[in-house]
């Protein structure tokens, strides 16, 4: 792919985009949820061309209506947001933090796909702090929800250190 449109998708992105990790429940999952990475472009429905012009120069990723005038154009997965980032990260300006937090996290996500349950929580814990980076509104399900989920299943059992034990 050209740099001028390596760096054109980067700019839309800082634009018109977001870079986002998300806490899913997922009752089947161990741990009761499961951390997805996603990439997406926004763009009113009437201007979903450009998104889908997007769609065929990335080639990942999925384009839908989200039913208020907006269309999104979404790569959801660790090695999708992987490639993306790597593609536009020398070129993105307003959302290089994202991009450097991002590229860490996906790094602690790929190397352990099993992570053990400390593991999932201190990941959890960054989950959450990313959501800060993009000002995030609507978040529902963060660290304590997880802990929470993993201690009723016997996963995340309270500590009790030496000092605090009873005499």
């Amino acid at each position: 792919m050209k740099e001028v449109l390596r760096a054109y998708i980067a700019g839309f992105l800082d634009g018109d985009g977001s870079i986002y990790f998300q806490l899913i429940p997922r009752p089947q999952n161990v741990y009761g949820y499961e951390i997805r990475a996603s990439v997406c472009f926004y763009q009113r429905t009437s201007n979903r061309r450009i998104l889908e012009w997007l769609k065929e120069n990335i080639g990942l990723g999925y384009i839908r209506n989200r039913g208020d005038g907006v269309s999104d154009y979404a790569i959801v997965g660790y090695e999708e947001v992987r490639r993306v980032l790597e593609m536009v990260s020398p070129y993105v300006v307003l959302k290089k933090q994202q991009t450097e937090q991002a590229f860490k996290m996906l790094s602690g996500l790929e190397k352990r796909k099993r992570l053990g349950p400390v593991e999932f929580i201190n990941m959890a814990k960054h989950v959450d702090g990313f959501a800060a980076l993009n000002y995030s509104k609507k978040k529902k399900h963060n660290a304590e929800s997880v802990r929470r989920i993993m201690e009723s299943k016997g996963y995340a059992t309270p500590v009790t250190t030496e000092a605090e034990k009873p005499r």
